[in-house]
């Protein structure tokens, strides 16, 4: 089963991500900010880590270019989707220069969504 870790800090942005990706199938781990994100990878077993993470590109603390700056940092080469309402701001931009497999604007289109997640994980 194909792991999705997702960080936004919306909660009903979670539960909708949470309930959809679930519905399709993969395995779901949510996190409210990007101090989660690095505390559930942390935690993670070398076979229980996502297969993909999507980050919201802005949340308080640590926003998701932030951990996708550490991950790339740190060899992490796992494929991640920075999300977010603002896809024109140079920051996210910067996020494919960092390696990001790609953009997912908000309001999210799903069908759009799952057929990134499956190419990236060759589901």
């Amino acid at each position: 089963m194909t792991r999705v870790l997702v960080a936004d800090d919306s909660e009903t942005i979670l539960l909708l991500l949470r309930t959809r990706l679930e519905m399709e199938g993969y395995d779901v781990t949510t996190c409210a900010d990007g101090h989660e994100v690095d505390a559930a990878l942390a935690a993670a077993a070398e076979g229980e880590r996502p297969d993909l993470i999507l980050l919201d590109a802005m949340m308080p603390g640590k926003s998701g270019l932030d951990v996708l700056q550490g991950l790339r940092g740190a060899g992490d080469e796992t494929p991640v989707l920075i999300v977010s309402a603002h896809q024109e701001e140079e920051g996210l931009a910067g996020a494919i220069a960092m390696g990001a497999a790609g953009l997912v604007g908000k309001p999210i289109d799903f069908g759009d969504l799952l057929e990134r997640i499956e190419k990236l994980t060759d589901e």
